[in-house]
Parts: structure tokens; sequence; C-alpha cells
């Protein structure tokens, strides 16, 4: 008899879980409760709960000194990374692309009772010269195209075209000491990210991981 591997139920459970969301849980607005945090997830916004990614890098950012430092929320969503940053402690800024989630997390962090400033943008675009501590990101890092706002939150492109983006104009927004912390699935090509990185002349380390469902490993990357 042949045991089916936990890697393999992942990544038959992966491209179903992405497509429940995306036809189903990303069309309707959701309460929901992350770490203390009271949450709504409006649509097309990525939900914290059904990708254990965003509690991972969390609760990373939240062992981290950040007291007074500048932090980026990068492609904020719900707004939980920034909550954990500003939790801390840290003078936050969150961007995304999607207007919703900019809308979203704006609420979350009005009930938490958290000053987190909100900024619409395609990665770095609209923070024109300014510079950070500390950058966080949970990036889409499955290797396909997206076609919609909701799959930009999953997807990456096919030759991780966004992570590459990100890389290249991402030293001009770091003070001089300022690093990078990434959460990436250690079932796709993480060897390929690192590489992006490394070719833009960064130093890159694997510092922590962490399983969630089905075994998923999680890393997250330091990155300076």
């Amino acid at each position: 008899m042949t045991l089916v591997s936990s890697g393999h139920l992942r990544r038959i459970a992966q491209p179903l879980l992405a497509r429940y969301w995306l036809n189903r849980a990303a069309k309707h607005e959701v309460k929901t409760r992350v770490a203390g945090f009271d949450l709504c997830i409006l649509p097309t916004v990525f939900h914290p709960k059904y990708f254990g990614s965003s509690l991972i890098l969390g609760q990373y950012v939240q062992s981290l000194d950040l007291a007074g430092k500048t932090f980026l929320d990068m492609g904020t969503g719900s707004g939980i990374i920034g909550l954990f940053a500003a939790r801390k402690g840290a003078k936050v800024t969150a961007v995304d692309i999607n207007p919703r989630a900019i809308d979203c997390a704006s609420r979350n962090s009005t009930t938490a009772g958290l000053d987190i400033e909100y900024i619409k943008s395609d990665l770095f675009i609209a923070l024109s010269d300014r510079r950070f501590d500390l950058i966080a990101w949970n990036p889409p890092f499955f290797p396909k195209a997206s076609a919609t706002l909701a799959e930009s939150a999953l997807y990456a492109g096919e030759d991780y075209d966004v992570i590459a983006r990100f890389a290249r104009q991402s030293r001009e927004h770091l003070s001089p000491e300022g690093e990078i912390v990434l959460v990436v699935s250690l079932d796709i090509n993480i060897e390929a990210v690192e590489s992006i990185f490394r070719g833009e002349g960064f130093y890159v380390e694997r510092t922590a991981t962490r399983r969630w469902g089905f075994r998923e490993k999680m890393a997250v990357l330091e990155i300076r």
C-alpha cells in the first residue's frame, strides 16, 4: 500500500484552498479574530486565517525590537502585520495596491486603537524617496500570473516577477542599517527567490521556520 505524503496533500489542497477563497470567501465581508485583534476582512482582501503565512510573519515581527523604528508593511491586506508592529511601538506605514485592502486595514487599526498611516501604492511607487528601518512583506509567492486584485495576493508571476520588482526597488527605500523580512513557503522554489535578492546585492538568511496546515513549512527570510 502506498502512503500519501503530506507534501502531496499540500499540493492538492493549496489550489483548492486558493480557489475557495477567490471564488467564495473573497466575495463576502467576514469577521475574524487573530492574535488578539478583531478584524473585518473585506471582499478581495487576503484572509489571515485561511493562509498561515500572515500569522507566522506577524509573530516573527512581534519578536523584534521595533520601538521607535520606521516600519513599512508592504501589501498590508487585512493590516495584521502592521498591527503587530504598531503594538510593539513601531511607526508604521502600510501600503497595498488594492484599495479595498487599504479600507479594510484602516478599519482594523481603528478598531485596535493603533495609529497607522495607509497609502494606496503598487509596491513603492507612491512612497517617493521615503526610507524605512524595516520592511515586512508576506509576498504572493505562487509562480503564476494573476488576473485580478484578489489573485495578486497569491500569485507572483511565472518567474516571481513581482518579487523581482520588489527586490530591485527596495534598496532605495531602506535606511542605512535597514532590513527586509519576508515569509515564503518551502514548497516553492525558495532558492530562486533567495537568488533574486542576492542578484540585487543583498545578504539573505533563513532565520526561522514554522509549520502550519498540512504540515507546510514556512520560512522567514531576513534580507539586508
